[in-house]
């Protein structure tokens, strides 16, 4: 699979169609199903997990306020454009709009409460950045985007959880802190870390926020492949079912 990114770039080159809504390629949707598996015939329903679409926001619209005083941490955020705006935005050198054309969103986030800070924080990555909780609520008004609440957030692990977001920055302090090879689903930074020295120092958007949930006990199961030739995107998490998972106790704080 070596040519795979040359493949991708074709794919992108060509034009592949849009789909009804105008976000995303038909030619991608191999990689916006969810997983499913045999084993969750097993699991009880009060541990069954799935994502509930609770809110949006169309960047121009009115209606903003409401919308964030809605969020709480734990929601998905999910980013949209159509076909147009991200061809726009690309004709002007934001490459990072590459992913909006292909796919049903571009870009995720998992909202986290910082200590230091009232507003809530967008635990996220970027190329040449990595994971980071840089960006607070309020970056969102001039964007477009879907809201997903997982149905049984009150079960995770907040200690968990808050240490996840702690570790996965500290391991960012460089360049190499996005997963390139994720982009292309070559291989993914660990997406089911169990103890702190397992979390990657690299993740995609989407693989940082289902890291993150993993490590909090909600193991969405995102990856029918363990991560290898299998690219994780940000529809295929808020649409993917999992279950929770007992967890061990988070890394006290030194």
């Amino acid at each position: 699979m070596k040519n795979l990114p040359l493949i991708l770039l074709a794919i992108f080159l060509t034009g592949a169609g849009c789909t009804d809504d105008k976000r995303g390629w038909l030619t991608m949707r191999w990689v916006e199903k969810p997983v499913y598996t045999e084993d969750m015939q097993d699991v009880p329903e009060e541990k069954r997990l799935h994502f509930d679409k609770v809110g949006g926001y169309t960047d121009g619209d009115e209606g903003f306020a409401e919308v964030k005083e809605s969020l709480r941490e734990g929601d998905v955020i999910a980013f949209r454009m159509t076909g147009k705006e991200a061809r726009k935005d690309l004709s002007r050198g934001r490459l990072g709009a590459a992913g909006y054309e292909i796919l049903d969103y571009g870009h995720l986030a998992i909202l986290t409460h910082v200590e230091g800070n009232e507003t809530l924080k967008l635990l996220t990555t970027q190329p040449f950045n990595g994971p980071n909780t840089k960006e607070d609520v309020d970056s969102m008004s001039g964007r477009s985007f879907d809201v997903y609440r997982l149905n049984r957030w009150d079960k995770v692990d907040l200690d968990r959880f808050h240490e996840f977001v702690e570790k996965a920055e500290d391991k960012a302090g460089n360049w190499i802190g996005y997963d390139f090879t994720g982009m292309f689903g070559v291989w993914n930074s660990n997406l089911r870390p169990d103890e702190a020295k397992a979390i990657g120092h690299d993740y995609i958007c989407s693989t940082l926020v289902a890291a993150a949930l993993y490590y909090a006990g909600a193991d969405m199961m995102v990856s029918s492949r363990a991560g290898w030739l299998d690219l994780v995107s940000p529809r295929q998490v808020v649409t993917s079912h999992g279950r929770l998972q007992d967890v061990k106790t988070a890394t006290p704080k030194k």
